[in-house]
Protein backbone atom coordinates (compact mmCIF):
# COMPACT_ATOMS: atom_id res chain seq x y z
CA UNK A 1 0.00 0.00 0.00
CA UNK A 2 2.86 2.35 0.88
CA UNK A 3 4.56 1.80 -2.47
CA UNK A 4 1.33 2.22 -4.41
CA UNK A 5 0.27 5.55 -2.99
CA UNK A 6 3.54 6.95 -1.63
CA UNK A 7 2.00 7.67 1.75
CA UNK A 8 5.19 8.99 3.25
CA UNK A 9 7.05 11.22 0.85
CA UNK A 10 10.79 11.74 1.17
CA UNK A 11 11.38 15.36 2.09
CA UNK A 12 13.99 17.30 3.96
CA UNK A 13 13.01 18.95 7.24
CA UNK A 14 13.10 22.43 5.71
CA UNK A 15 10.75 21.48 2.88
CA UNK A 16 8.39 19.65 5.24
CA UNK A 17 8.07 22.73 7.43
CA UNK A 18 7.06 24.71 4.35
CA UNK A 19 4.07 22.47 3.65
CA UNK A 20 0.84 24.31 4.47
CA UNK A 21 -2.76 23.18 4.46
CA UNK A 22 -5.20 24.77 2.06
CA UNK A 23 -7.56 27.36 3.67
CA UNK A 24 -10.77 25.76 2.36
CA UNK A 25 -12.36 22.31 2.32
CA UNK A 26 -12.17 22.21 -1.49
CA UNK A 27 -8.49 23.05 -1.27
CA UNK A 28 -7.87 20.32 1.27
CA UNK A 29 -9.68 17.83 -0.96
CA UNK A 30 -7.40 18.86 -3.84
CA UNK A 31 -4.37 18.32 -1.62
CA UNK A 32 -5.46 14.72 -1.07
CA UNK A 33 -4.28 14.11 -4.62
CA UNK A 34 -0.90 15.77 -4.15
CA UNK A 35 2.12 13.70 -5.15
CA UNK A 36 3.82 14.52 -1.85
CA UNK A 37 2.93 12.26 1.09
CA UNK A 38 3.44 14.95 3.74
CA UNK A 39 1.01 17.29 1.99
CA UNK A 40 -1.59 14.55 1.74
CA UNK A 41 -1.18 13.56 5.37
CA UNK A 42 -1.61 17.11 6.63
CA UNK A 43 -4.66 17.66 4.46
CA UNK A 44 -6.11 14.38 5.73
CA UNK A 45 -5.56 15.38 9.35
CA UNK A 46 -7.20 18.75 8.76
CA UNK A 47 -10.25 17.14 7.17
CA UNK A 48 -10.57 14.63 10.00
CA UNK A 49 -10.33 17.46 12.54
CA UNK A 50 -13.07 19.29 10.66
CA UNK A 51 -15.38 16.33 11.25
CA UNK A 52 -18.97 16.33 10.02
CA UNK A 53 -18.71 19.37 7.68
CA UNK A 54 -16.12 17.46 5.68
CA UNK A 55 -18.21 14.33 5.12
CA UNK A 56 -20.11 15.40 1.98
CA UNK A 57 -17.01 16.70 0.14
CA UNK A 58 -15.16 13.52 1.10
CA UNK A 59 -17.98 11.39 -0.28
CA UNK A 60 -17.60 13.22 -3.58
CA UNK A 61 -13.84 12.66 -3.43
CA UNK A 62 -14.54 8.96 -2.89
CA UNK A 63 -15.77 8.92 -6.51
CA UNK A 64 -12.75 10.77 -7.91
CA UNK A 65 -11.14 9.21 -10.99
CA UNK A 66 -7.74 9.23 -9.23
CA UNK A 67 -7.21 6.24 -6.96
CA UNK A 68 -4.92 8.27 -4.70
CA UNK A 69 -7.73 10.74 -3.94
CA UNK A 70 -10.25 7.96 -3.36
CA UNK A 71 -7.86 6.22 -0.98
CA UNK A 72 -7.18 9.36 1.04
CA UNK A 73 -10.90 10.19 1.19
CA UNK A 74 -11.63 6.70 2.51
CA UNK A 75 -8.91 7.15 5.12
CA UNK A 76 -10.54 10.39 6.29
CA UNK A 77 -14.00 8.83 6.43
CA UNK A 78 -12.59 5.90 8.38
CA UNK A 79 -11.37 8.25 11.10
CA UNK A 80 -14.44 10.51 11.11
CA UNK A 81 -16.82 7.51 11.37
CA UNK A 82 -19.99 9.42 10.44
CA UNK A 83 -23.19 7.51 9.64
CA UNK A 84 -23.88 9.77 6.66
CA UNK A 85 -20.95 8.13 4.91
CA UNK A 86 -22.39 4.61 5.06
CA UNK A 87 -23.88 4.50 1.55
CA UNK A 88 -20.77 5.90 -0.12
CA UNK A 89 -18.48 3.56 1.79
CA UNK A 90 -20.59 0.55 0.86
CA UNK A 91 -20.24 1.56 -2.80
CA UNK A 92 -16.48 1.83 -2.25
CA UNK A 93 -16.42 -1.84 -1.26
CA UNK A 94 -16.67 -2.45 -5.01
CA UNK A 95 -13.78 -0.14 -5.92
CA UNK A 96 -11.30 -1.59 -8.43
CA UNK A 97 -8.38 -0.81 -6.07
CA UNK A 98 -7.84 -3.29 -3.24
CA UNK A 99 -6.46 -0.74 -0.75
CA UNK A 100 -9.55 1.44 -1.15
CA UNK A 101 -11.87 -1.52 -0.64
CA UNK A 102 -9.99 -2.47 2.53
CA UNK A 103 -10.07 1.02 4.06
CA UNK A 104 -13.76 1.41 3.14
CA UNK A 105 -14.51 -1.83 5.02
CA UNK A 106 -12.56 -0.61 8.04
CA UNK A 107 -14.43 2.71 7.87
CA UNK A 108 -17.76 0.88 7.93
CA UNK A 109 -16.63 -1.18 10.90
CA UNK A 110 -15.75 2.05 12.73
CA UNK A 111 -19.24 3.45 12.09
CA UNK A 112 -20.77 0.45 13.84
CA UNK A 113 -23.76 -1.86 13.73
CA UNK A 114 -26.05 0.45 11.63
CA UNK A 115 -23.96 -0.44 8.57
CA UNK A 116 -24.97 -4.12 8.65
CA UNK A 117 -28.42 -3.92 6.96
CA UNK A 118 -27.00 -1.58 4.30
CA UNK A 119 -24.23 -4.09 3.55
CA UNK A 120 -26.78 -6.90 3.33
CA UNK A 121 -28.92 -4.83 0.98
CA UNK A 122 -25.86 -4.22 -1.24
CA UNK A 123 -25.35 -7.97 -1.45
CA UNK A 124 -28.95 -8.35 -2.59
CA UNK A 125 -28.44 -5.89 -5.47
CA UNK A 126 -24.79 -6.32 -6.44
CA UNK A 127 -23.74 -9.86 -5.55
CA UNK A 128 -22.36 -10.25 -9.08
CA UNK A 129 -19.35 -8.11 -8.08
CA UNK A 130 -16.51 -10.22 -6.69
CA UNK A 131 -14.92 -7.10 -5.25
CA UNK A 132 -18.06 -6.04 -3.41
CA UNK A 133 -18.69 -9.57 -2.09
CA UNK A 134 -15.17 -9.67 -0.65
CA UNK A 135 -15.59 -6.25 0.95
CA UNK A 136 -18.94 -7.19 2.45
CA UNK A 137 -17.46 -10.40 3.85
CA UNK A 138 -14.73 -8.32 5.52
CA UNK A 139 -17.35 -6.15 7.24
CA UNK A 140 -19.81 -8.89 8.16
CA UNK A 141 -17.09 -11.18 9.51
CA UNK A 142 -16.17 -8.47 12.00
CA UNK A 143 -19.73 -7.90 13.20
CA UNK A 144 -20.30 -11.64 13.51
CA UNK A 145 -17.22 -11.87 15.73
CA UNK A 146 -15.61 -14.47 13.50
CA UNK A 147 -12.22 -12.77 13.25
CA UNK A 148 -11.46 -12.38 16.97
CA UNK A 149 -8.26 -14.42 16.77
CA UNK A 150 -6.92 -12.69 13.67
CA UNK A 151 -3.78 -10.68 14.42
CA UNK A 152 -5.13 -7.61 12.60
CA UNK A 153 -8.39 -7.72 14.57
CA UNK A 154 -6.58 -8.05 17.89
CA UNK A 155 -4.43 -5.02 17.07
CA UNK A 156 -7.10 -2.73 15.60
CA UNK A 157 -10.50 -3.67 17.05
CA UNK A 158 -11.93 -4.31 20.53
CA UNK A 159 -12.65 -7.91 21.46
CA UNK A 160 -16.44 -8.23 21.62
CA UNK A 161 -19.08 -10.51 20.17
CA UNK A 162 -22.71 -9.71 19.38
CA UNK A 163 -24.11 -13.23 19.56
CA UNK A 164 -27.37 -12.21 17.86
CA UNK A 165 -25.43 -10.89 14.88
CA UNK A 166 -23.22 -13.97 14.83
CA UNK A 167 -26.27 -16.19 14.42
CA UNK A 168 -27.81 -13.92 11.77
CA UNK A 169 -24.69 -13.25 9.72
CA UNK A 170 -22.89 -16.60 9.85
CA UNK A 171 -25.04 -18.14 7.05
CA UNK A 172 -24.34 -15.11 4.84
CA UNK A 173 -20.61 -15.32 5.45
CA UNK A 174 -20.61 -19.06 4.81
CA UNK A 175 -22.42 -18.49 1.50
CA UNK A 176 -19.89 -15.80 0.54
CA UNK A 177 -17.06 -18.29 1.01
CA UNK A 178 -18.59 -21.02 -1.17
CA UNK A 179 -18.65 -21.49 -4.96
CA UNK A 180 -21.68 -19.99 -6.66
CA UNK A 181 -21.98 -17.23 -4.07
CA UNK A 182 -23.15 -14.65 -6.64
CA UNK A 183 -26.45 -16.49 -7.06
CA UNK A 184 -26.91 -17.81 -3.51
CA UNK A 185 -25.94 -14.82 -1.39
CA UNK A 186 -28.83 -12.49 -2.33
CA UNK A 187 -31.41 -15.02 -1.10
CA UNK A 188 -29.60 -15.57 2.19
CA UNK A 189 -29.05 -11.82 2.63
CA UNK A 190 -32.83 -11.28 2.37
CA UNK A 191 -33.37 -13.77 5.18
CA UNK A 192 -30.77 -12.02 7.33
CA UNK A 193 -32.48 -8.67 6.79
CA UNK A 194 -35.59 -10.03 8.52
CA UNK A 195 -33.65 -9.64 11.78
CA UNK A 196 -33.51 -5.86 11.40
CA UNK A 197 -36.38 -3.38 11.81
CA UNK A 198 -38.08 -2.49 8.54
CA UNK A 199 -36.55 0.71 7.20
CA UNK A 200 -36.33 2.31 3.79
CA UNK A 201 -33.07 1.04 2.36
CA UNK A 202 -30.92 3.57 0.46
CA UNK A 203 -30.45 3.19 -3.26
CA UNK A 204 -26.88 3.15 -4.48
CA UNK A 205 -26.05 6.09 -6.76
CA UNK A 206 -24.18 4.04 -9.29
CA UNK A 207 -23.81 0.44 -10.27
CA UNK A 208 -20.90 -1.53 -8.93
CA UNK A 209 -18.78 -2.88 -11.75
CA UNK A 210 -18.95 -6.69 -11.71
CA UNK A 211 -15.64 -8.50 -11.42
Amino acid sequence: MKNLFGLFGKRGSGTTDAVTCAPSVDGLIQQLGDRDGVTRERARRSLVSLGSPGVEPLLQALKNKKSRVRFEAAMCLRDIADRRAIDGLVEALGDRTFEIRWVAAEALINVGRPVVPVVLHALMEHADSTWLRDGCRHVLTHFAGLDLRAAYHIEHHPAWVDFDLRDVLSPVIKALEQPGSASRVPVIAVRALDFFPTTAMPRMDRSVMPH
